[in-house]
């Protein structure tokens, strides 16, 4: 048995029954009441600082109880990696290809791996490198820049050969070695890898046995991105390489329908974003002061938490006016994007992560503070309810895309007609595509290992016929890629599959350059200028709700 611990002769005193029991009682209670107070007024005065420097109030316990930290951590578990995904995916690939080449002559196929590009005027990288997505589609993570690998047709199937790029000492004490043949083999399941050097000796027997050379992008991309000593050797011995749209639409119509295992990828890729969003939105709301580069700050930080290493595009993030630019460009305009967002205003962010190689495409626009003028109520509530119809009563399976997006942009006709934006009749305003001044843009696109994955060309309609050509006047506005294989995912027109993935995108924008255009030109008398300009509409730049929807394998939305 423990012996009690000693007490103090004051303690004793207080214990026994003297008179002097209660005096010493009162005054130590008016003591601990005191420094109650004490402590209570200071944890009060602290308080009042945390709320005023840190965004959101319900954010203050975290930043107290985990001060050594950020006050963050991924609140989900990340899909499984261990199984490459091209255990799925190179069975659909090579059947695409055989069924697109039809047993022709025998082929090879170059596919370039993405190489680091360098600034014009120094040394420097450009950052955030990505590999290319059809070998992404091929090799799963596959981190090598520079080189290439080659698919050979065999009787049955493909044979995989890696060419790996040329290192000389300092690139393996700057940059680290690259990965042996044996763990390539191994690893990525194939069937031989040799030096780049190597390749034109290769491609010049294969071509002397009427082998075709092809490869999935212009040849002088691909040119661009082998070593100029292999450039040179290819030239002299008179090898060429030919750009094949057959082998790159064999690609995409293997890309199109996404396989159980990439769909994994996408979801989560989505369900992150979505947090990111969430949380960015409580500095919108909450914080004292907010600016453009904050948040694209916090939405990176954020993202990479749970994986999202890089993110699936640049960040847009626009305030006020800036939310009417469709591919603002944060951050460019120092003088801009460092001003405090006012109250009152919409903030537009458009970001998503990109998680193990596959990307997602989400877009909110909130109202800072929470305060919201029934100008900006208005805007919304049209964007919101055209989002909400599209993806709860037309995007079903089987439903076909293009005619989809024309019942859709009939919904936003006539939500623009009510809110008295367009004159005259929703059919009039139709034939003349009056809505096309507020929404420049398609409805949706697909999503994969690029944020607008391309549609196959068999499924591409001429623009006149989908009914989505602008005004005359407003043509020059029609956003379009310079990429010339990339078909316009607004003129698609297929049935919805299963293995589907798209966003949904509508937006009302007030575009000064568009409604300057359409102002001068016919068109403009189908458009009420006294509204957008007394009600200041142009100040709010706009309103854009994206989502990313899919149907599984299952046929479920």
């Amino acid at each position: 048995m423990k012996s009690p611990l000693p007490t103090s002769s004051a303690t004793q005193n207080i214990r026994s029954d003297s008179p002097r029991r209660y005096v010493h009682g009162w005054e130590n209670g008016r003591a601990f009441v005191f420094r109650a107070m004490f402590s209570f007024a200071a944890l009060s005065s602290l308080l009042v600082v945390a709320l005023g420097s840190f965004p959101g109030w319900v954010d203050w316990w975290r930043f107290f109880g985990r001060h050594r930290s950020l006050g963050d951590s991924c609140p989900f578990e990340q899909p499984d990696l261990s199984v490459p995904l091209f255990h799925a995916t190179r069975p659909r690939l090579f059947a695409s290809l055989a069924r697109s080449f039809n047993g022709s002559v025998p082929h090879s196929i170059i596919l370039p791996a993405a190489h680091h590009v360098l600034h014009a005027e120094s040394d420097a990288e450009y950052m955030y490198w990505k590999q290319t997505a059809n070998l992404k589609y091929l090799m799963d993570s596959y981190p090598i820049d520079g080189g290439v690998v080659v698919l050979n047709s065999k009787l049955e199937g493909y044979e995989i050969v890696v060419y790996l790029p040329e290192q000389n000492d300092r690139d393996i004490a700057f940059l680290g070695p690259l990965p042996s043949k044996e763990y390539i083999i191994k690893e990525y399941h194939v069937q031989n890898v040799f030096s780049i050097v190597d390749l034109p000796d290769h491609l010049s027997v294969k071509a002397k046995t009427n082998v075709e050379i092809l490869t999935t992008v212009e040849s002088v991309d691909l040119y661009n991105s082998l070593p100029a000593n292999v450039v040179e050797k290819l030239a002299r011995i008179d090898v060429a390489v030919a750009f094949s749209d057959v082998a790159l639409q064999a690609f995409y119509q293997a890309r199109f329908v996404k396989t159980k295992e990439e769909l994994t990828r996408l979801v989560f890729a989505s369900h992150l974003a979505s947090w990111v969003h969430k949380r960015v939105e409580k500095y919108i709301a909450f914080s004292k002061e907010v600016n453009e580069i904050w948040l694209h700050t916090e939405f990176v930080r954020l993202s990479a938490l749970c994986g999202g290493d890089i993110q699936s595009y640049e960040p847009i993030i626009g305030a006020g006016p800036n939310a009417a630019t469709l591919h603002y460009r944060t951050g460019f305009n120092r003088a801009i994007s460092h001003v405090p967002v006012k109250d009152e205003t919409f903030v537009l962010i458009d970001a998503a992560p990109e998680f193990a190689g596959y990307t997602s495409d989400l877009t909110r626009t909130y109202a800072r503070s929470r305060k919201w003028t029934k100008e900006m109520e208005e805007v919304f509530g049209i964007v919101n309810r055209v989002q909400t119809k599209f993806i709860h009563e037309y995007y079903n399976l089987g439903a076909d895309w293009m005619t989809i997006n024309q019942l859709s942009k009939v919904d936003l006709t006539n939500e623009l007609v009510e809110a008295e934006f367009i004159f005259g009749s929703v059919e009039e305003a139709l034939a003349n595509n009056v809505a096309f001044i507020f929404m420049p843009h398609g409805l949706g696109h697909p999503v994969g290992l690029e944020v607008h994955d391309p549609t196959p060309s068999n499924f591409v309609r001429p623009l006149e016929q989908s009914g989505f050509a602008p005004p005359t006047e407003l043509a020059d506005y029609l956003l379009q890629t310079e990429k010339f294989h990339l078909a316009p995912y607004n003129v698609a027109s297929y049935e919805v599959f299963k293995g589907h993935i798209t966003t949904v995108e509508p937006g009302v924008y007030f575009i000064p350059k568009i409604l300057e255009a359409a102002k001068n030109g016919p068109i403009g008398k189908y458009v009420n200028w006294e509204k957008i300009e007394h009600g200041d509409y142009v100040s709010l730049g706009g309103v854009r709700i994206e989502d990313v929807i899919l149907i599984d394998h299952d046929g479920s939305k």
